[in-house]
């Protein structure tokens, strides 16, 4: 992929990964990778099973949200998607969101793409706060949200399209948490 497509395509690179703008193209890696009852449990909006169909329903309410394809830069891997669906009017507030498929679970590439998405929202998005959820009895999402450097905000219910209710842990980051961050990085 050339710097000008990827530019043209408001794509997101890391050291090991190119977030692109999600695709009708994708449907099929969607539908086969979050078909996994697992990811489903974890997540808010993820229903089981999943089907092609979900995956184009996704793709097609998109709207305000920006989601990612979760790709690896070397080979073109469809691995998952990360997004930021903007909470208010302004669009001064993101919710951070994200999954990848289990066979790349472990290997460090959710805090990469979360990362970048986080760096999107605060750099071209302007964002002035970002809010993450995770599931209370999900350590791994847990560990990615400390490791991104968000902040513990409150335990409180949320719906989830496969479990129904359950007990939910929020974090948050403000723009000056992540001007820090990102001070301490370049020293």
């Amino acid at each position: 992929m050339s710097e000008e497509t990827i530019e043209d395509e408001e794509c997101l690179l890391t050291r090991r990964l190119l977030l692109r703008p999600v695709r009708q193209t994708d449907a099929q890696a969607i539908a086969t990778l979050a078909n996994d009852r697992h990811i489903a449990e974890m997540t808010a909006r993820i229903p089981h099973p999943y089907r092609l169909e979900d995956a184009d329903a996704f793709i097609a309410g998109l709207g305000e949200e920006r989601a990612f394809a979760v790709t690896l830069r070397e080979r073109g891997t469809f691995i998952g998607v990360v997004g930021l669906q903007p909470r208010e009017r302004a669009v001064t507030s993101f919710e951070l969101g994200y999954w990848l498929g289990r066979p790349f679970w472990g290997e460090g590439y959710a805090t990469e793409a979360a990362q970048a998405a986080i760096d999107k929202a605060f750099g071209a998005l302007s964002a002035q706060c970002i809010e993450v959820r995770c599931r209370v009895v999900n350590a791994a999402s847990r560990r990615i949200i400390q490791k991104c450097g968000f902040h513990y905000a409150g335990t409180g219910m949320d719906v989830s399209r496969t479990v129904g209710r359950v007990a939910s842990e929020t974090y948050r980051m403000d723009r000056r948490c992540w001007q820090s961050l990102k001070e301490w990085g370049g020293r």
